[in-house]
């Protein structure tokens, strides 16, 4: 029987052959304007691990930047900038690159059929590549599936200690995989999602969320069953777990389509409260800089989609 990292470096391979044809393969024709949007938000992350203090907390800016160059494809970058750091590690006091990658939408709406390829560096440390998709088979049933394989990566600096890090593995690639369907409830703005598969750490798991969306925000509450997890903070391990996310969108809500740059702040605030949170189960990295449970990785005419944010 074939090991498990064989089958991986057979998915690599060919992974990469189907990201160079997709990446390759566009309309030829006249290439629209760039259009860049700047941003900037904040991130705080917050743990009840420590009996010296209530909570360690880390404060981080969050500037980063898109370029929609055109033909589906964009260009986004991120960096984040220590404000406080109490009780993390000292490598988060450098300024780091969360994100730099492009990537490539591809729309094929007579089949109902929306593919989005990205390539570069996402977010929780990984590279590589990451492949999309979703299909809206009816007003109220959307299937999408999630495909990627990346490894670690690591670039920051502290000029003022004079500390850096560099760090780009090629050893360990890890295949993610996740399939799911969502059932929109028009009458109720409310939408089932069930969501399952393999994460990033190679366990497997399965989530189930109730999402209540609002004309600007959106609340929801889900539960988690994954694979035995041990913890140091819970006893006994479990293989259980749950919680409820906000997201809230910030103005402007409308994009400003007449300008060639556009200054604004982050488009979203999120707040999540997973109860049994052990920073291992059913990891997933980011490839957009303002992904969130809200928006949809590609814009498609279901859904959330429908609003006008």
């Amino acid at each position: 029987m074939q090991s498990l990292s064989y089958i991986e470096n057979m998915v690599f391979r060919k992974l990469v052959i189907l990201l160079g044809f997709l990446l390759g393969w566009q309309h030829v024709g006249a290439q629209q304007q760039p259009i860049a949007e700047v941003f900037c938000g904040a991130e705080l992350s917050y743990a009840d691990v420590n009996f010296t203090r209530l909570y360690n907390s880390l404060i981080n800016l969050t500037p980063g930047a898109k370029v929609h160059l055109g033909h589906g494809w964009d260009v986004a970058a991120q960096v984040y900038l220590p404000i406080v750091n109490e009780g993390y590690a000292d490598r988060y006091n450098m300024v780091r690159l969360n994100m730099a990658n492009i990537s490539k939408t591809f729309r094929f709406k007579r089949a109902r059929q929306y593919v989005k390829v990205t390539a570069g560096l996402f977010g929780k440390e990984q590279y590589g590549g990451d492949i999309r998709w979703m299909w809206p088979i009816t007003s109220w049933l959307l299937f999408h599936a999630r495909m990627g394989l990346t490894d670690h990566w690591a670039l920051g600096t502290n000029i003022w200690e004079g500390t850096a890090e560099s760090e780009f593995n090629a050893r360990n690639f890890s295949f993610t995989g996740l399939l799911g369907a969502s059932v929109w409830l028009r009458p109720w703005a409310t939408e089932l999602r069930a969501t399952g598969g393999r994460y990033l750490n190679h366990d497997y798991g399965a989530e189930g969320e109730i999402v209540r969306h609002f004309n600007h925000c959106s609340i929801s509450v889900f539960a988690q069953y994954h694979e035995y997890a041990p913890s140091a903070y819970i006893k006994n391990g479990h293989r259980y777990s749950g919680g409820f996310r906000i997201v809230m969108m910030l103005p402007p809500y409308k994009k400003q389509k007449n300008k060639d740059v556009v200054v604004r702040p982050a488009s979203n605030f999120r707040l999540t409260y997973n109860a049994q949170a052990d920073g291992y189960s059913m990891k997933k990295y980011t490839t957009d800089p303002e992904e969130n449970e809200r928006t949809y990785p590609i814009q498609i005419p279901w859904g959330t989609g429908l609003f006008n944010e």
